[in-house]
């Protein structure tokens, strides 16, 4: 059975909770023998994910017979079986990456019909892919994102190096989460700040690790050029003195985290070693 893991930030736009699940989901797909599939379907977070990694959705992708649209009708048929789902999604890796194209509606129509068969396609796609990534996007005000938490097996939780934001998380944290596995995140991490990922998790107690993942404009650049793969890939294995060496390095760890973390640690889950 798979495990669905969903990347979600406190607050909006200052965490890289998008980047960062683009980075995982590339390093999983080219470093790991889990069979992964890369999920967002609220527009406006589709558009940068899907951009990382094709240049353009391919005709069919538009279709009313391909992506999440297509998997909701058939949740609601009763007629969507473990197997079907990769040949309604986009592969970027063979037997190892699938991307799911997001929904052509609005989202003020796809999300309240969604909502009804979100757990039912989730439960069907752990029978089939090891891990189902999925952007949760930010806060707590949407009951879509409410939903999705709700679905998480393992929550991987966004933060930043802000004082306020990790505050108001810590004081908080025993909210909507309490009961889902989680792992924390600092996006857009500045290793010079003396808010220190090891500093943080010392001043507020965390019950969990946390780990740091840099801002890195190459990497932005090679995701808005449908490039992710692509960039981790070359960088996979660059030297300790390589000015792309620390943000491979805290991708590797942050992605050994999360399979860890699910409960895969079987050999045949390895990744590349440090």
């Amino acid at each position: 059975m798979g495990v669905n893991v969903v990347f979600w930030s406190p607050v909006p736009g200052q965490t890289g909770n998008t980047t960062n699940m683009i980075a995982v989901a590339a390093l999983l797909g080219l470093e790991y023998s889990a069979r992964t599939l890369l999920l967002s379907h609220v527009q406006s977070r589709r558009a940068v994910i899907e951009q990382a990694f094709i240049k353009r959705r391919t005709e069919s992708a538009y279709t009313a017979d391909s992506g999440v649209d297509a998997l909701a009708r058939l949740v609601q048929n009763r007629k969507l079986s473990p197997d079907m789902i990769r040949d309604y999604t986009l592969p970027l890796l063979k037997d190892r990456l699938d991307l799911l194209p997001g929904s052509n509606k609005p989202d003020k129509t796809f999300i309240p019909a969604m909502k009804e068969v979100l757990q039912p396609l989730l439960d069907t796609a752990k029978r089939y892919y090891d891990l189902t990534l999925i952007d949760g996007g930010s806060g707590t005000g949407s009951g879509w994102t409410q939903a999705l938490l709700e679905n998480a097996d393992l929550a991987v939780v966004s933060l930043n190096q802000n004082r306020f934001v990790l505050e108001r998380f810590f004081q908080q944290q025993d909210g909507l989460l309490k009961e889902t596995k989680q792992i924390l995140v600092l996006g857009q991490y500045d290793r010079h700040s003396g808010q220190t990922a090891k500093n943080t998790a010392r001043k507020y107690k965390a019950s969990v690790p946390l780990y740091p993942v840099p801002h890195h404009a190459g990497f932005m650049d090679a995701s808005q050029e449908c490039r992710a793969i692509d960039f981790m890939f070359r960088n996979r294995s660059v030297p300790g003195d390589h000015e792309n060496y620390f943000f491979m390095r805290c991708v590797r760890v942050l992605t050994q985290a999360i399979i860890e973390r699910a409960g895969f640690n079987k050999p045949f889950f390895g990744g590349k070693g440090e």
